[in-house]
């Protein structure tokens, strides 16, 4: 079976804004772990919008939440990790140790959140295992939009009830040095949120924070197909001299990774390249895609980054997989 075509995947991009000290993330519980990481217990207590007397958790320096505006008026909740020097965080799919961060919002009738959106990660080896995440200060960003058409205009200061209200988030961040700790983060606020961190956000693409947000296959012009087990990926290099991939979190997916290698490479011809690689496990289709990554031009974090998912053959003909849940909004951008 060959599966030969373009591939896109919604990831959003935001303009880089001043950050502020509002909507601080305040401590609900904080466990520790010598050894393997432990899920954090279930905090029953309501989150507050900021509480400056409380002490960060073990592992992270600052934390926040502010929202940002899409250009469609859509809305993006932008949680922000800074973990305390030789600390680290991670992206959606850790590597061989650790977890990515979750956010659980609560919202007014008629809105709804997105997967998760990861900027670029740092690509590296700790303790001979691969390492995907960030030891610096990490933005992930969770879209949210009207869950279907409302008679009023939320962006109005006169509507009704239904419109308007309280969000709140709770995350749950893993933060690991010698040990992990995972903490338990919460804030929340009055429902229309102030646009802290911008506004007319273009999706698709970009940067924030100093770090790059994966633009969709499609929109980078890439094609990927998969033949009899082979991934073959190849397209525009973007002007970087380097091309390499690496695996998203999906369950099942395996690929033939060279021993002690962090990523698989791409050959640079001229302003083209060309990646190829094995593929020993597809993800357990239908429900999960065959096979999905990121691709990496350059080595610097703002360097551009492109989200791949190919469909997994059961999910059948014109079934749009999007990313299932790996780093990924459900829905796609308008196309540039």
């Amino acid at each position: 079976m060959t599966l030969a075509l373009p591939v896109a995947t919604l990831i959003s991009c935001i303009a880089m804004a001043p950050q502020s000290d509002a909507l601080r993330a305040t401590v609900a519980m904080q466990d520790s772990s010598e050894s393997a990481p432990q899920s954090a217990p279930n905090a029953d207590s309501p989150p507050n919008a900021e509480t400056p007397d409380q002490s960060p958790p073990e592992g992270i320096e600052r934390s926040s939440f502010r929202w940002a505006q899409a250009s469609d008026q859509s809305w993006i909740l932008v949680a922000t990790i800074s973990p305390t020097p030789g600390w680290h965080v991670y992206w959606e799919n850790p590597g061989d140790n650790g977890n990515p961060p979750t956010f659980e919002l609560t919202l007014p009738a008629g809105w709804q959140a997105g997967a998760t959106v990861y900027p670029r990660p740092e690509v590296s080896s700790i303790d001979g295992g691969v390492f995907y995440g960030y030891s610096r200060t990490a933005h992930y960003l969770v879209p949210v939009r009207r869950a279907g058409a409302l008679r009023e205009d939320p962006w109005k200061s006169d509507s009704d009830s239904a419109q308007q209200g309280v969000w709140s988030v709770r995350a749950k961040v893993m933060v690991c040095k010698e040990r992990c700790v995972v903490a338990k983060l919460s804030g929340g606020g009055n429902w229309p949120p102030v646009a802290e961190a911008g506004t007319g956000v273009q999706l698709n693409g970009g940067s924030f924070g100093g770090r790059s947000l994966p633009a969709t296959a499609a929109s980078a012009r890439l094609f990927a197909s998969l033949e009899n087990g082979k991934v073959s990926i190849r397209g525009s290099t973007q002007g970087a001299g380097s091309v390499r991939f690496i695996p998203a979190g999906v369950a099942g997916m395996q690929l033939g990774m060279s021993e002690g290698a962090v990523a698989i490479e791409g050959i640079v011809s001229g302003d083209q390249f060309n990646l190829e690689f094995m593929v020993t496990s597809m993800g357990e289709g239908p429900g999960q895609p065959a096979v999905a990554g990121l691709i990496l031009f350059g080595n610097a974090a703002s360097d551009p980054c492109v989200w791949l998912t190919i469909p997994h053959p059961l999910a059948g003909p014109g079934t749009s997989l999007g990313a299932n849940g790996v780093g990924a909004s459900d829905q796609a951008p308008p196309s540039k």
